[in-house]
């Protein structure tokens, strides 16, 4: 496979298969006491683990953390994505940049070993940049704001944000949604749940359609809140994972002051690209 068509033939298939996997919890186990979507994701510098001392030194022992929490294969598996907070104690934002960046790249070396995707270190691409909302070129994604519905990305397999500056508008903030129960226990396929964005690149995103959008973030759904450069989020991006992200709406307060800045850093598969 070459394309970015090849890779939503992979998504399509992928989150199709989700509704035949087994439960990760005995179907007649009493409700209160299955794990809550994302329960334990959350890894609080200097607290939880040891604080960091420099921008670009990571601890082995965070980044298996994060993975841990990242995974989804293992028993129980992880809820798939991961929230690293407390970083102003420790950092400026531009530290906090530098330190995120490493943090990625330790994150995905490990995260890497444990997956069934394997590969070398040079089958793969990291990517790292600023985006600021407002400034996405509009002739590739037909809009110049990153605001989206419930989706998950096309070609990155592991992704991770650092916000800020945000300033100037409400709302804006970060939605989960582990669809893995969601398709299982109705057993949906992907034509019955997702549709395509109308990005006009190559690859486009699977989306949730708008008549599933309440029910499955009410189940198997969190609303993080609005991200700033206090927290650095992790997200599964694998086929597999099942991790959807969106953001609530946005209303701007100050068109003039408005800024809605991210530090991205993402993976891809350079045999499926």
């Amino acid at each position: 496979m070459g394309s970015g068509t090849d890779m939503m033939a992979l998504r399509r298939s992928a989150l199709s298969s989700l509704a035949d996997q087994p439960p990760d919890q005995p179907p007649d186990q009493p409700p209160l006491e299955r794990r809550a979507p994302f329960a334990g994701w959350e890894i609080v510098l200097g607290e939880d683990l040891p604080a960091p001392v420099h921008p670009e030194a990571v601890g082995a022992e965070l980044a298996s953390a994060l993975v841990d929490l990242l995974s989804r294969s293992g028993d129980p598996a992880g809820p798939g994505a991961a929230l690293v907070s407390g970083v102003p104690r420790h950092f400026t934002l531009e530290q906090a940049r530098t330190y995120h960046q490493a943090l990625f790249r330790a994150v995905w070396e490990v995260f890497r070993r444990r997956t069934a995707r394997g590969g070398e270190e040079s089958d793969f691409r990291i990517k790292v940049g600023t985006i600021s909302d407002g400034a996405i070129p509009i002739e590739l994604y037909g809009t110049s704001w990153s605001f989206k519905r419930f989706h998950t990305d096309c070609d990155a397999l592991l992704f991770s944000h650092l916000y800020g500056p945000v300033t100037g508008f409400t709302g804006g903030e970060l939605q989960l949604i582990d669809m893995r129960p969601y398709l299982r226990q109705r057993s949906l396929r992907f034509d019955e749940v997702f549709e395509w964005s109308d990005e006009l690149t190559d690859g486009r995103k699977p989306v949730l359609r708008a008549d599933h959008c309440e029910s499955a973030l009410a189940e198997c759904g969190t609303t993080v809140g609005a991200l700033g450069p206090d927290r650095i989020v992790f997200v599964n991006n694998l086929p597999t994972a099942g991790v959807l992200h969106g953001v609530t709406p946005v209303a701007m307060t100050d068109p003039e002051g408005f800024h809605r800045e991210y530090h991205r850093c993402s993976v891809k598969d350079l045999r499926l690209c």
